[in-house]
């Protein structure tokens, strides 16, 4: 194009020539231009060169890029995936610290693998060795359209053809395509009438015994599992396996407990008739209506009913401990007066603080109560005394009640001994008490506190305390279904 250009140009210039010299100058001008342009059209290839090489860079760079993000996009993927993976693993987790129920844990354990994995189907089913079979526990379907499966002796029988391989490998049975398995018949037959395009059988296991099996179905297309999923489930199956046997452990403890309980309960029956006897002759002599008695004898005797009645005392308590515990004690519910209650406690207990010239301070709302009479006396007892016998010499015992938020509150507060820190968490517990000189000093059983925070918590109540050692100690609770006395309303 440039050349005809040039052509044209001169073709042009030549009828303008009026001379030689015009002709020479002008040839010489166009041929200097014409130098000058093919120069630049070489410059103008080489940068078109340049700009097509730089293109195909930017090409091959974004090609890069793109690989390198579906690269990142995988690793984050995978991250994710994890992240999940390690979400419902410590759920699990949590769920079996927190609840000693393994059928609310295996019903989020199956729903959270369904989700997570996108299955069709999730089943969980244990062994039962006794029987030689699997019983589906729990099942997951996607949708309403996945066919349930009812037949629990079909899936326990196709489950224990493949148990011989899961029992040989501990590894879990992973098929792509159903339709390319050499399966018994009675496998086509489920595989078929199931749906079941693609599964996975991971198994539960503890120290080489299969306690059960975790299976996952896919319907709608057939699948080719993921190692990361099939781990997923190995994961979750690790604690399935933890969770089976806590709760079997808890139903053993259970068992014991209830065992130990009725034992106690037949026991304390035994030893309740004998000491009555024992107490009642020891107080029949005591009154001199049968002679009477010399200084020694009353001492001795006066030693027997002292400690017969202790020992009732523990025996009462370890008779009601053990109702509490085996679910055999009933509160006999009914409305009354809780400060003509409380009021009937401190006159049973003012001998007893006379001796030791310790005050009661009062101030009682009359509030009606509805609940177990008997059971709100021992309560206010085991509290009043507590402080009675805690308490040194001329000391003070100040007790309140009040209604708050339609509860009673009691509060007992004393200038006693106090409570270490270190003691304070054995206050409830059973046969325990606080190791200090004056405490040993006393008579206790260590089971009043424990038995009536039971006693209080069967009443949907609550109990605590605050102390500090050698300044005293405030003990409250609070019960539900309080209101004034009708006389104050």
């Amino acid at each position: 194009m440039t050349k005809s250009f040039f052509n044209n140009l001169k073709q042009i210039l030549k009828n303008c020539y009026k001379n030689k010299a015009d002709k020479d100058f002008y040839q010489a001008k166009i041929n200097e231009l014409q130098n000058l342009v093919t120069v630049k059209d070489f410059e103008l290839e080489k940068l078109r060169i340049k700009l097509i090489n730089k293109e195909n860079d930017f090409k091959k760079q974004n090609e890069m890029l793109f690989l390198k993000e579906e690269e990142l996009m995988g690793y984050i993927n995978k991250i994710f995936e994890q992240q999940e993976r390690e979400r419902i693993v410590k759920w699990i987790v949590n769920s079996i610290r927190e609840y000693l129920d393994l059928d609310k844990v295996l019903e989020t354990a199956v729903e959270e693998i369904g989700k997570l994995l996108k299955v069709d189907r999730c089943l969980i089913s244990l062994f039962n060795r006794e029987l030689t079979k699997f019983n589906i526990i729990k099942i997951f379907r996607a949708n309403e359209d996945i066919v349930p499966i009812t037949d629990n002796e079909c899936i326990s029988n196709i489950l224990m053809e493949w148990f011989n391989c899961i029992t040989e490998t501990k590894t879990p049975i992973v098929v792509n395509d159903s339709t390319k398995l050499v399966a018994s018949k009675e496998q086509e037959i489920y595989y078929e009438k199931y749906n079941i395009k693609s599964f996975a059988i991971i198994p539960i296991v503890h120290n080489e015994e299969i306690l059960g099996a975790i299976s996952v179905h896919q319907t709608q297309f057939q699948r080719d599992w993921n190692s990361s999923h099939i781990e997923i489930i190995k994961d979750i199956a690790s604690q399935i396996d933890i969770a089976i046997r806590q709760a079997s452990l808890y139903t053993q403890a259970q068992e014991a407990t209830r065992l130990k309980s009725e034992f106690l309960a037949s026991m304390s029956h035994e030893f309740r008739t004998p000491l009555n006897a024992i107490i009642g002759f020891s107080e029949m002599l005591l009154s001199s209506n049968y002679g009477n008695l010399s200084n020694k004898q009353r001492e001795y005797l006066n030693n027997i009913a002292v400690s017969g009645k202790h020992l009732l005392r523990l025996v009462n308590d370890i008779l009601d401990l053990s109702k509490v515990e085996s679910g055999n004690i009933e509160l006999r519910y009914e409305k009354f007066s809780s400060r003509k209650a409380i009021e009937e406690i401190i006159s049973m207990l003012s001998t007893l603080a006379q001796k030791k010239n310790i005050s009661i301070n009062v101030c009682l709302q009359d509030v009606r109560l509805k609940a177990d009479v008997d059971r709100f006396k021992q309560i206010m007892y085991n509290l009043l005394s507590n402080a009675i016998k805690f308490t040194e010499d001329g000391g003070k015992i100040y007790l309140s009640s009040s209604l708050n938020d339609g509860k009673l509150k009691v509060e007992v507060q004393d200038t006693g001994i106090g409570i270490s820190d270190k003691d304070r968490s054995k206050i409830f517990s059973q046969f325990v008490q606080i190791d200090s000189s004056y405490a040993r000093k006393q008579e206790g059983t260590g089971l009043g506190l424990t038995l009536i925070k039971k006693i209080i918590e069967m009443h949907n109540g609550e109990i605590n305390f605050e102390s500090e050692i050698g300044k005293g100690s405030i003990f409250w609770f609070t019960l539900p279904e309080a209101e004034l006395s009708e006389d104050l309303i």
